[in-house]
């Protein structure tokens, strides 16, 4: 008997230790003030539970995706016509993605750039260029700004890419909008870097 009990009182606070920490997670802020370099207005939370990150948004996008793969993007119903006279709508947008590297497969985001990513988006898309590259810091760690175009059925789209390694994994900021329209909302991807967090 006294073996249920003493199982019971471990059981019990481990849901009591559970529910705390669910608690600081549910008491991070919904909302927050963007300084003007993000554009101003509020910061919506860019939360669940799929994943072990969070961040903010700003108030014009609306969230598309919110699982393991977390995309926000800009409501535009505008209807742009490719090099092949074909109706495409594009929505300017913003993605957040997490996954696990095999151990010892790359020690620098230099590396994952070079041997992995760029050669993937090589075989994907039509005439990639890359425009830059810079170091930012993304909740303490280490990481890599790129900014490419490239070309898919036809249209022209610009890309800035924010990549970081954590505990195994790597972590991916995709801004992601039409050339001629990729300055109008490049502070998605700061605020989104700015105010990442690991939970």
């Amino acid at each position: 008997m006294k073996r249920y009990i003493f199982f019971i009182i471990i059981l019990i606070c481990f849901v009591f230790l559970s529910s705390c920490r669910d608690n600081t997670i549910k008491n991070i802020s919904t909302e927050i003030e963007l300084d003007e370099e993000n554009g101003g207005g509020t910061g919506i939370l860019a939360n669940n539970s799929a994943v072990d990150f969070y961040f903010y948004y700003p108030e014009n996008f609306f969230i598309q995706r919110n699982d393991a793969m977390i995309v926000v993007y800009i409501n535009d119903d505008t209807v742009q016509q490719t090099e092949k006279d074909e109706p495409v709508m594009t929505k300017t947008n913003l993605s957040a993605t997490v996954f696990g590297l095999q151990s010892d497969t790359f020690e620098t985001v230099e590396e994952f750039w070079n041997g992995f990513a760029l050669p993937s988006y090589k075989e994907m898309f039509q005439d990639i260029e890359v425009l830059s590259e810079e170091d930012l810091t993304v909740d303490e760690m280490p990481a890599k700004k790129y900014t490419y175009t490239a070309s898919l059925s036809g249209m022209k789209f610009k890309f800035s890419q924010v990549v970081f390694f954590r505990k195994q994994k790597v972590y991916s900021l995709l801004y992601t909008a039409t050339e001629n329209k990729y300055d109008n909302n490049i502070n998605v991807l700061k605020t989104a870097a700015e105010t990442f967090k690991f939970k």
